[in-house]
């Protein structure tokens, strides 16, 4: 039973935290496939990809250029995002990426008072 109890509080847990990753998603038109930033460097985030074509509506009309690299925090917030310039490439480097998401990861410590 113990086991049991065990593995089920094991499950949640995994859940949870899967839950409350950084994810860093970018949106490209496949015109401009060719284009896409390698994020395959990314440690302590996850990594999604989508088609601007398969985009809500409201997403499409919201994007001026591609690709755009969002970085999203742990509450579904976006705190950065990278947009292509005219030659419809991203100029950010792997280590400004890198370097928010760090940040994102730092846990927030609460003022105790004593």
């Amino acid at each position: 039973m113990k086991k049991i109890i065990l593995c089920v509080i094991f499950v949640l847990v995994a859940v949870y935290a899967r839950g409350q990753e950084i994810t860093v998603f970018q949106i490209n038109a496949k015109w401009n496939a060719k284009n896409t930033y390698d994020l395959s460097f990314v440690k302590n985030a996850k990594i999604k990809y989508g088609w601007l074509s398969d985009q809500s509506a409201d997403i499409k009309n919201s994007i001026s250029a591609v690709p755009v690299i969002a970085i999203i925090d742990k509450n579904g917030k976006t705190r950065m995002q990278y947009v292509a310039d005219l030659s419809f490439k991203i100029q950010a480097t792997e280590n400004e990426i890198q370097e928010i998401i760090n940040k994102l990861n730092i846990p927030i410590r609460r003022a105790t008072s004593n």
